[in-house]
Protein backbone atom coordinates (compact mmCIF):
# COMPACT_ATOMS: atom_id res chain seq x y z
CA UNK A 1 0.00 0.00 0.00
CA UNK A 2 1.80 3.76 -0.64
CA UNK A 3 0.73 5.76 2.16
CA UNK A 4 0.72 9.53 1.53
CA UNK A 5 2.40 10.46 4.57
CA UNK A 6 5.07 8.71 3.84
CA UNK A 7 5.73 10.39 0.54
CA UNK A 8 5.36 13.79 2.36
CA UNK A 9 8.13 13.10 4.57
CA UNK A 10 9.76 12.02 1.04
CA UNK A 11 9.29 14.96 -0.46
CA UNK A 12 10.61 17.01 2.66
CA UNK A 13 13.49 14.83 3.76
CA UNK A 14 14.44 13.44 0.15
CA UNK A 15 14.45 10.10 1.83
CA UNK A 16 11.17 7.42 4.05
CA UNK A 17 11.91 4.49 5.40
CA UNK A 18 8.90 1.75 4.50
CA UNK A 19 8.43 -1.35 6.65
CA UNK A 20 8.27 -4.59 5.55
CA UNK A 21 8.65 -4.31 1.76
CA UNK A 22 9.56 -8.09 2.46
CA UNK A 23 7.85 -10.26 4.47
CA UNK A 24 7.85 -14.06 5.76
CA UNK A 25 8.80 -16.48 3.44
CA UNK A 26 9.28 -14.54 0.83
CA UNK A 27 12.07 -12.07 2.76
CA UNK A 28 13.82 -15.67 3.89
CA UNK A 29 13.61 -16.69 -0.25
CA UNK A 30 15.37 -13.41 -0.84
CA UNK A 31 17.57 -13.95 1.73
CA UNK A 32 18.31 -17.33 0.67
CA UNK A 33 18.80 -16.01 -3.09
CA UNK A 34 21.17 -13.58 -2.02
CA UNK A 35 23.49 -15.87 -0.47
CA UNK A 36 23.60 -18.31 -3.24
CA UNK A 37 24.54 -15.70 -5.55
CA UNK A 38 27.09 -14.16 -3.91
CA UNK A 39 28.18 -17.33 -3.15
CA UNK A 40 28.63 -18.04 -6.87
CA UNK A 41 28.71 -14.64 -8.40
CA UNK A 42 30.47 -12.05 -5.91
CA UNK A 43 32.15 -9.74 -5.01
CA UNK A 44 30.59 -7.68 -8.05
CA UNK A 45 26.74 -8.99 -8.49
CA UNK A 46 25.34 -6.69 -10.47
CA UNK A 47 22.10 -5.99 -13.40
CA UNK A 48 24.10 -8.43 -15.57
CA UNK A 49 23.85 -11.43 -13.32
CA UNK A 50 20.77 -10.38 -11.28
CA UNK A 51 18.44 -10.26 -14.28
CA UNK A 52 19.72 -13.79 -15.12
CA UNK A 53 18.00 -15.20 -11.76
CA UNK A 54 14.43 -16.29 -11.48
CA UNK A 55 13.75 -14.92 -7.94
CA UNK A 56 15.16 -11.14 -8.72
CA UNK A 57 13.85 -10.82 -11.71
CA UNK A 58 10.92 -11.59 -10.45
CA UNK A 59 11.50 -8.87 -7.57
CA UNK A 60 11.83 -5.77 -9.49
CA UNK A 61 7.84 -6.57 -9.94
CA UNK A 62 7.29 -7.26 -6.66
CA UNK A 63 4.36 -5.22 -5.87
CA UNK A 64 5.25 -3.47 -2.10
CA UNK A 65 8.01 -2.60 -4.00
CA UNK A 66 7.50 -1.42 -7.35
CA UNK A 67 3.87 0.64 -6.27
CA UNK A 68 5.97 2.96 -4.26
CA UNK A 69 8.18 4.04 -7.59
CA UNK A 70 5.45 4.44 -9.37
CA UNK A 71 3.61 6.73 -6.56
CA UNK A 72 6.73 8.91 -8.39
CA UNK A 73 7.44 8.19 -11.93
CA UNK A 74 4.12 6.96 -12.77
CA UNK A 75 4.08 4.55 -15.73
CA UNK A 76 7.46 6.03 -17.09
CA UNK A 77 8.49 4.18 -14.27
CA UNK A 78 12.07 2.47 -14.98
CA UNK A 79 14.51 0.34 -13.67
CA UNK A 80 17.69 2.09 -14.04
CA UNK A 81 20.45 -0.05 -12.20
CA UNK A 82 19.94 -3.39 -9.93
CA UNK A 83 23.20 -4.45 -7.48
CA UNK A 84 23.81 -6.64 -4.11
CA UNK A 85 26.25 -5.05 -2.01
CA UNK A 86 27.65 -6.93 1.12
CA UNK A 87 30.02 -6.11 3.54
CA UNK A 88 31.92 -8.80 5.67
CA UNK A 89 32.07 -8.34 9.29
CA UNK A 90 34.58 -6.05 11.35
CA UNK A 91 35.13 -3.96 7.90
CA UNK A 92 37.91 -1.72 8.18
CA UNK A 93 36.22 0.92 5.21
CA UNK A 94 36.01 4.60 6.69
CA UNK A 95 32.85 5.86 9.05
CA UNK A 96 31.56 7.24 6.40
CA UNK A 97 31.21 8.11 2.27
CA UNK A 98 29.30 10.86 1.34
CA UNK A 99 27.49 10.98 -1.97
CA UNK A 100 24.93 11.92 -4.42
CA UNK A 101 23.43 9.06 -6.78
CA UNK A 102 22.96 11.68 -9.63
CA UNK A 103 24.10 15.56 -9.12
CA UNK A 104 20.75 17.52 -10.41
CA UNK A 105 19.33 18.85 -7.09
CA UNK A 106 15.73 19.85 -6.70
CA UNK A 107 11.94 19.49 -5.32
CA UNK A 108 11.19 16.47 -8.10
CA UNK A 109 13.15 13.49 -8.08
CA UNK A 110 14.60 12.39 -11.18
CA UNK A 111 15.73 9.03 -10.12
CA UNK A 112 15.25 6.91 -6.26
CA UNK A 113 17.85 4.27 -5.08
CA UNK A 114 16.32 1.99 -2.95
CA UNK A 115 17.58 0.33 -0.35
CA UNK A 116 16.51 -3.48 0.65
CA UNK A 117 18.23 -4.19 4.23
CA UNK A 118 18.14 -8.07 5.23
CA UNK A 119 19.86 -7.55 8.15
CA UNK A 120 19.10 -5.62 11.38
CA UNK A 121 20.51 -2.29 11.20
CA UNK A 122 22.33 -1.42 14.17
CA UNK A 123 25.23 0.92 15.22
CA UNK A 124 27.76 -1.69 15.15
CA UNK A 125 25.97 -3.36 11.44
CA UNK A 126 26.52 0.64 9.67
CA UNK A 127 23.10 2.03 8.87
CA UNK A 128 22.44 4.06 6.20
CA UNK A 129 23.02 7.82 6.90
CA UNK A 130 21.64 10.19 5.37
CA UNK A 131 20.97 14.60 5.50
CA UNK A 132 17.82 15.65 5.59
CA UNK A 133 16.86 18.43 3.11
CA UNK A 134 20.12 17.80 1.14
CA UNK A 135 18.45 17.43 -2.32
CA UNK A 136 17.49 21.13 -2.88
CA UNK A 137 19.76 23.22 -3.83
CA UNK A 138 23.76 22.83 -4.67
CA UNK A 139 24.99 22.33 -0.98
CA UNK A 140 28.39 20.35 -1.37
CA UNK A 141 30.12 18.27 1.06
CA UNK A 142 33.30 19.51 1.70
CA UNK A 143 36.50 16.63 0.11
CA UNK A 144 37.93 16.76 3.47
CA UNK A 145 34.91 15.84 5.70
CA UNK A 146 33.42 13.18 3.28
CA UNK A 147 34.87 10.11 5.71
CA UNK A 148 33.73 11.70 8.74
CA UNK A 149 30.25 11.81 10.36
CA UNK A 150 28.21 14.90 9.78
CA UNK A 151 25.95 16.50 12.50
CA UNK A 152 23.17 16.93 10.61
CA UNK A 153 23.10 13.55 9.58
CA UNK A 154 20.19 10.85 10.81
CA UNK A 155 21.17 7.19 11.25
CA UNK A 156 18.66 5.05 9.36
CA UNK A 157 18.00 1.93 11.40
CA UNK A 158 16.15 -0.74 9.43
CA UNK A 159 14.68 -4.30 10.54
CA UNK A 160 15.31 -7.07 7.61
CA UNK A 161 12.74 -7.04 4.83
CA UNK A 162 12.25 -2.99 5.25
CA UNK A 163 13.00 -0.78 2.56
CA UNK A 164 15.18 3.08 2.06
CA UNK A 165 13.75 5.14 -0.62
CA UNK A 166 16.60 7.81 -1.37
CA UNK A 167 16.26 10.40 -3.66
CA UNK A 168 19.47 10.14 -5.61
CA UNK A 169 19.84 14.01 -4.96
CA UNK A 170 20.39 13.58 -1.42
CA UNK A 171 23.60 13.23 0.44
CA UNK A 172 23.79 9.85 2.11
CA UNK A 173 26.46 7.16 3.24
CA UNK A 174 26.55 3.73 3.99
CA UNK A 175 27.77 2.96 7.06
CA UNK A 176 31.43 0.61 8.21
CA UNK A 177 30.12 -2.80 10.12
CA UNK A 178 31.96 -3.48 12.72
CA UNK A 179 29.71 -6.44 13.95
CA UNK A 180 30.28 -9.92 13.57
CA UNK A 181 27.74 -10.89 10.78
CA UNK A 182 26.71 -9.38 7.35
CA UNK A 183 25.64 -6.06 6.12
CA UNK A 184 23.38 -7.40 3.37
CA UNK A 185 21.60 -4.75 0.86
CA UNK A 186 19.87 -4.77 -2.55
CA UNK A 187 19.88 -1.45 -4.76
CA UNK A 188 17.13 -1.66 -7.21
CA UNK A 189 17.58 1.67 -8.61
CA UNK A 190 14.69 3.38 -10.72
CA UNK A 191 13.45 6.99 -12.87
CA UNK A 192 12.07 8.23 -15.60
CA UNK A 193 12.28 6.01 -18.72
CA UNK A 194 13.96 8.73 -20.31
CA UNK A 195 17.08 8.27 -18.15
CA UNK A 196 20.10 5.72 -19.51
CA UNK A 197 19.61 2.85 -17.91
CA UNK A 198 23.41 2.51 -16.02
CA UNK A 199 26.12 0.30 -18.12
CA UNK A 200 23.25 0.58 -20.73
CA UNK A 201 26.22 -0.79 -23.35
CA UNK A 202 25.88 -3.93 -22.32
CA UNK A 203 22.50 -5.89 -23.59
CA UNK A 204 19.98 -7.46 -21.21
CA UNK A 205 20.10 -10.77 -20.18
CA UNK A 206 17.57 -13.01 -22.18
CA UNK A 207 16.65 -14.55 -19.12
CA UNK A 208 14.82 -11.46 -17.80
CA UNK A 209 13.01 -11.14 -21.33
CA UNK A 210 11.72 -14.71 -21.97
CA UNK A 211 8.28 -14.34 -21.73
CA UNK A 212 8.14 -11.26 -20.18
CA UNK A 213 4.74 -9.27 -19.89
CA UNK A 214 4.37 -5.81 -20.79
CA UNK A 215 4.71 -4.09 -17.26
CA UNK A 216 8.27 -5.94 -16.91
CA UNK A 217 9.27 -5.21 -20.35
CA UNK A 218 8.30 -1.36 -19.81
CA UNK A 219 10.54 -1.53 -16.60
CA UNK A 220 13.68 -2.84 -18.25
CA UNK A 221 13.04 -0.33 -21.27
CA UNK A 222 12.44 -2.36 -23.98
CA UNK A 223 8.83 -0.79 -24.27
CA UNK A 224 8.51 3.19 -23.78
CA UNK A 225 5.63 5.99 -23.67
CA UNK A 226 5.50 7.21 -26.83
CA UNK A 227 5.84 11.09 -25.65
CA UNK A 228 7.76 12.73 -22.72
CA UNK A 229 4.29 14.08 -21.88
CA UNK A 230 1.89 11.42 -22.13
CA UNK A 231 -0.09 10.74 -19.74
CA UNK A 232 -1.98 7.37 -18.70
CA UNK A 233 -6.28 7.93 -18.97
CA UNK A 234 -6.78 7.64 -15.80
CA UNK A 235 -4.27 10.24 -14.72
CA UNK A 236 -6.01 12.43 -17.11
CA UNK A 237 -9.04 11.89 -15.63
CA UNK A 238 -7.91 12.89 -12.09
CA UNK A 239 -7.00 16.35 -13.34
CA UNK A 240 -10.29 17.01 -14.46
CA UNK A 241 -9.86 15.95 -18.46
CA UNK A 242 -12.66 13.85 -20.31
CA UNK A 243 -15.28 14.37 -17.46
Amino acid sequence: MVNDNDWDFFDQNGYVLIKGILQGDYLKKIQNAYDEIWEKEGPRVNQHKLLKNPTFIELIEHPPLLDQHRAIFGSQTQLLQYDLLRQDPDSKKPDRGWHRDFSFPGDYPLSVNTIIYLDHMTDERGPTYVIPGSHRGWRQVAEKTRSKAMPDEVAIYAEPGDAAFINAAVWHSGGANRSDGFRRTIFPYYGHWWLKRYEWEHSLPWQCLKNANEQRLRLLGVLQPEDLHMYGVDALRNKGFGK
